[in-house]
This record gives C-alpha cells, structure tokens and sequence, in this order.
C-alpha cells in the first residue's frame, strides 16, 4: 500500500469521525440553542438556530426563581456528588488494596460474590432502602443519597486492577521494613495509582451528579431537590416551560464539562490501562 492511499485512508476516517462528532453534539448545540428563546420559540418552525431576541434573563430567572431557585439544587448537587466521591474513593480503595494484596482465605470467592451484586437491579433495592432510612431517620435528607454511594462495586474492581499491576515486592518490602497495610495504601499505593484514582472519582461524581431514581424517592421536599429533579420540574402540569427547562439543562452539564477537561489525560490513560492489567 502506498504512501497515497494511507493519507486517502486517514483522511476518510478524520472526515467520518469528524460527521460522527457534529452528531453527537448537535443535542447540546439545540439545548443551548432553545435556552435563549422563548418558550414559543423552542419548536417554531422552521427552526432557527439564533433567534432575533437572545434571552439572556432565562439563566437568571431559573437560578433566582422565587419557587425553587436553581442555585440551590445546583449546590444540594454539589454537595452530594463530592462528598459521594470523597467516601467512594476511601471505600473503594481500601477494599481494592484488601483483595489485591492481601491474601486471606475466600479472598476469590468473596470478591466474585461481590461482582455479582452487579446484576441486582438497583430498583430491587428501593423498598429496603426506603425502610431502612426511616427506621434510621435519613429518610429526605441529602445523607440517604450519599450513604449508598459510599459502595460501589465498579469503582473497587477498578482500582484493584491498578493496584494488581504495582509489584507485590514493593509491598512485602515495605512489610518487612515494619509498615503495615493501612501505611502501604496510603503511601504506596495511592500515589502509584493516581491515575486510577482520578479515574474513579470522575466516574463517581458523573453518577452522583446525574442520579435521578434515588433523589426522586428520597429527597420529596423541593428544599432537597437536585438539579436532576429540578430540570424535571419545569415540565409540570401547569406550564411547560422547554426554555427554562433547557437553562436547567445547560447550567447542569457545566460542573461535568469543566472536570472532563481539566483531567482528561488522566481519565483517558486511567481507563486506558485498566483493561489490560491484573
């Protein structure tokens, strides 16, 4: 094959990837589109891309609205989502280093009782959860989101993956050099697996983020309300309103967008690399 066809090959995979990108961005181009029209507008036809009058007050009037200001879920979101992935990521971890590096017996079998927990539903878990956190009395408060995000199974299959491919010598040195497992993790190991790390909170904090079903059972009190629930709200019975319901939309991805780009090499060699060790 020459030199020719090679540039003609490269040149039709740009061009394709490149239709296959407008397509996947034209959702977020018409949602950022139909936040600044009215709410006639958003399916006038024929659609226009730029309306005559740009609506800038619809961000305003969705973040200071008197009935349920956008600010306020935006920070209930907020809150959740990084104290999710803080918990995560200590639970996530640890249990990762313990069935990675530390031998103890039904160590295999436990960790495959764990992935199958995967294939329970999570809506088969709704009704248990909804009793335990009345009995606990978490039930609408923001801790009945949080709590169970602490656990997840993909985050510690995840990490042990990473933590499989730093050599056990390194561990068994620093065992007989007299540290123990809690001074490995902490030392060793987190700092060898950072980019497993950033991997694993950035995926923590997109589910947290765009959770919908837990938020909607237990947060009923529109004080609690998370920007999934708030961007539902707009399409009430009374009005709705796609406009202001697309300025919900828009001002939610902003937090996502943001953490994607400013750790994106490390989510990319993260997820990467994950799939090939162990």
């Amino acid at each position: 094959m020459n030199k020719k066809n090679i540039n003609l090959g490269k040149i039709l995979l740009t061009a394709v990837a490149a239709v296959m990108a407008v397509g996947f961005m034209l959702p977020l181009l018409w949602m950022v589109s139909s936040s600044l029209k009215s709410s006639m507008q958003v399916f006038e036809s024929p659609f226009r891309w730029i309306s005559d009058r740009i609506r800038w007050d619809n961000f305003m009037q969705v973040w200071i609205n008197s009935e349920l200001p956008f600010w306020k879920m935006f920070l209930n979101s907020l809150t959740i989502s990084c104290i999710s992935v803080v918990g995560q990521l200590l639970v996530s971890s640890m249990a990762a280093y313990a069935f990675a590096k530390i031998e103890f017996k039904g160590r295999n079998i436990v960790f495959m009782l764990m992935l199958v927990t995967m294939m329970i539903p999570v809506q088969a878990l709704i009704i248990p959860r909804f009793m335990l956190f009345h009995i606990l009395d978490l039930y609408d408060t923001l801790w009945s989101i949080i709590l169970p995000n602490f656990f997840n199974v993909t985050s510690i299959f995840l990490l042990r993956q990473f933590y499989l491919s730093v050599p056990d010598d390194i561990a068994e040195a620093a065992l007989i050099d007299g540290a123990g497992h809690f001074r490995i993790w902490g030392q060793i190991m987190v700092p060898l697996t950072k980019n497993g790390l950033i991997s694993a909170a950035i995926l923590a904090f997109i589910n947290s983020w765009n959770e919908y079903l837990s938020p909607l059972i237990f947060l009923p009190s529109t004080k609690n309300f998370t920007v999934a629930l708030g961007i539902r709200w707009y399409l009430n019975d009374t009005a709705r309103e796609y406009n202001l319901m697309m300025c919900a939309a828009a001002s939610t991805i902003i937090p996502v967008v943001v953490l994607y780009i400013s750790a994106q090499k490390y989510f990319e060699d993260g997820i990467a690399t994950a799939g090939v060790k162990g």
